[in-house]
């Protein structure tokens, strides 16, 4: 088991083998310890990271700043985990785990348990906004974020391929929104959601998808839809048969949770956070764009806990207890919170909603 995990996609944190934040003190160190746990076997040589880190300075310096950078690394992580010896520096094999680590080697595997995985890791950007104004760092960082996004698209890409009969339209609308945040501009991706809108019976939503996605390929790229998009749009018009009643989805209604001036989390029947207001953005630090898709497990790091407090909101009407949430600086805050199944006017459950007691959220 690794002493550590690092988290270096849509954000940057080191969890101990609790899930317990560890706080670097400068991006600095964040990058450094970031860019040897991606190295190859964890090695490196020191004449390379004082060139990556500190190259406009000379070389005593750079030296003597890469010695610095390490003795903290050590000192926090510890010896065992950050080593050095010669002119080589290493991480300690299995002593750290990292996502964007775990990504390329999921893309490797075929299997659809190993895409899922991948999709399910890849949140964002390999060290978003962690450029150093390094020539040799950013360099690096610039060729191993394209790295990781080619990665993450491959292996999500590959859900889609598929096809729509192993997904049912959730989980087929969700998977296509994840691979839309690493190439906005995917066209498997846009013909998979207007289909499966079309299968919803959502023929309005096919409608305003395909005229958002034009808009977007004329002001971005200056293109018009292809023709394979095109296609797919027409044949979904002319075959799409009309809804035989309202069709109730979550995501359509979750805009109401902005209205509510205490912090709110709406999920799906896959337990993927679907609605989330600027006031749970205020407390826990994460924007919508970072926290739709994904999992309350983000924020209390138990997987099961949210199945529980389902079950028992489910069996009493709505579960009221303490939780404690961890925000995206790292922080922990303890919440009063309330939970309540969410029902469909036809009594289908469509998810779950869950909103701070007034009064006693932490700040």
């Amino acid at each position: 088991m690794s002493l550590y995990h690092i988290i270096t996609l849509g954000r940057f944190a080191v969890l101990d083998s609790k899930g317990m934040p560890l706080t670097l003190s400068t991006r600095k160190q964040m990058a450094l310890l970031a860019y040897l746990a991606m190295q190859p076997n964890g090695v490196c040589g020191r004449e390379v990271l004082a060139a990556a880190f500190w190259g406009d300075n000379d070389e005593a310096r750079a030296r003597h700043s890469l010695s610095q950078a390490l003795y903290d690394l050590k000192r926090c992580l510890g010896p065992q985990v950050v080593r050095s010896g010669g002119q080589l520096v290493w991480i300690t094999k299995g002593a750290i785990t990292v996502d964007a680590g775990e990504v390329l080697r999921l893309a490797e595997d075929r299997c659809t348990e190993a895409s899922l995985a991948a999709d399910r890791l890849y949140q964002g950007d390999f060290l978003p906004g962690m450029e150093l104004a390094e020539e040799g760092f950013d360099g690096w960082l610039m060729a191993e974020r394209e790295r990781v996004r080619r990665a993450a698209h491959r292996s999500i890409g590959a859900l889609l391929s598929a096809g729509a009969e192993a997904l049912d339209g959730d989980e087929m609308l969700r998977i296509s929104r994840a691979l839309l945040k690493v190439d906005p501009f995917d066209e498997r991706a846009h013909c998979r959601i207007m289909e499966t809108y079309a299968r919803q019976g959502l023929k309005q939503m096919v409608v305003a998808h395909f005229n958002r996605l034009a808009a977007d390929l004329d002001r971005e790229l200056d293109v018009r839809p292809s023709a394979q998009l095109v296609s797919t749009y027409e044949s979904i018009l002319h075959d799409a048969p009309a809804p035989a009643g309202p069709v109730f989805r979550i995501e359509d209604y979750v805009f109401v949770v902005e209205q509510i001036p205490h912090p709110v989390l709406v999920t799906d029947m896959h337990n993927r956070i679907v609605g989330w207001n600027s006031k749970s953005e205020q407390l826990l630090g994460f924007s919508k764009e970072e926290v739709v898709g994904r999992t309350p497990a983000m924020l209390h790091g138990d997987s099961g806990l949210a199945a529980r407090i389902i079950d028992s909101a489910l069996e009493f009407g709505s579960w009221t207890g303490e939780i404690t949430l961890l925000a995206k600086d790292g922080q922990r805050c303890r919440q009063q919170r309330v939970v309540a199944p969410l029902f469909a006017p036809d009594g289908r459950r469509l998810g779950a909603f869950g909103q701070s007691v007034p009064n006693l959220a932490a700040a």
